[in-house]
This record gives structure tokens, sequence and C-alpha cells, in this order.
């Protein structure tokens, strides 16, 4: 198994119940379609909180985003590629907590 990650810019939509994603992006001039599942982290977002994501946000707007991709080599299989999203590039500085202030006595 080999396993390496990609930047792509395009339009994410996420299915956070199942943990699964659909990307349509554009690789050297040819669209692409990208699908597979999200990583438990990223999934754990898309719940309650502050630094929640709302899914119905994401496929708004173009996305740059982080994609692992594993190559799985079996015996007696042809190759195949998985995909995980891992990353939502645009959601992490808008949704971070802010930092705590300096207080002095």
């Amino acid at each position: 198994m080999y396993e390496h990650g990609n930047e792509y810019v395009g339009t994410v939509f996420v299915l956070p119940e199942s943990r699964a994603f659909e990307l349509r992006t554009v690789v050297h001039g040819e669209p692409l379609l990208v699908h597979g599942s999200i990583s438990q982290q990223l999934a754990a977002r898309f719940g309650e909180g502050p630094n929640a994501i709302d899914p119905r946000q994401v496929a708004l707007q173009p996305r740059r985003v982080e994609v692992i991709t594993r190559e799985i080599h079996e015996r007696h299989r042809a190759p195949r590629k998985v995909y995980c999203l891992s990353r939502l590039f645009d959601f992490e500085s808008h949704h971070a907590p802010p930092a705590p202030a300096e207080t002095r006595p």
C-alpha cells in the first residue's frame, strides 16, 4: 500500500452522516471526479459545537482541500485507489477558536 496527500481546488459535496464526499475539480485541463470517505477527525467537525462546519456551506463555492490517496496492491487483484478527505483549508482559519486575550492585574 502506498499513501500520499494531494491538494485540490474544486467543488466539494459532503454527506457527514455516511462520512462520504464527492469532489469535482480540474487536473491538467481535464475534469476529475473524486469520491470517497471523510476522515474521522474531519467528520467530527460536522457535528455540534462552536467550531462546527455546516455541510451545506461547503458546496457553495470552490474550496481548497487535502485528499489522501491510498494505492492498494493486492495479490491476484487489480490495483485500486481509495480516497479520503482529510482537510478543508477554508474552514480552518474562519472557524479556529479565538486566541485567549492577555490579562494583566
